[in-house]
């Protein structure tokens, strides 16, 4: 009887030590906009941003006024930082971000 009883208790410590192991992870996602890729090449940014775009007028029927109403809007984070000598400008007839010069306005 003392070897079933032993037995028992080790299968019963068994599953106490493994149950943590097998709880559901919880979910680390945030309700808020997505951000920026860090570091991120250009494409990428211009990506980040017309995916801002095409969210807002899908959520607004409507192009945003500018860029910085998608972070008002929370469609996205931040605006992520261009290359240097360059500024993202919308294109209000296409509703396209595209790299411009600093010096040229569209």
């Amino acid at each position: 009887m003392r070897i079933i009883d032993a037995r028992l208790l080790l299968v019963v410590l068994a599953a106490l030590l493994l149950l943590p192991a097998c709880r559901k992870k919880e979910s680390t996602s945030s309700a808020g906009p997505p951000p920026p890729p860090e570091f991120g090449s250009s494409e990428n940014n211009l990506g980040y941003l017309n995916e801002g775009v095409r969210n807002f007028q899908k959520a607004k029927i409507r192009l945003p006024n500018d860029l910085n109403e998608l972070v008002t809007e929370k469609v996205i984070a931040r605006i992520p930082l261009p290359p240097p000598g360059f500024r993202y400008a919308l294109d209000r007839q296409s509703g396209l971000v595209s790299l411009q010069p600093s010096g040229q306005s569209k």
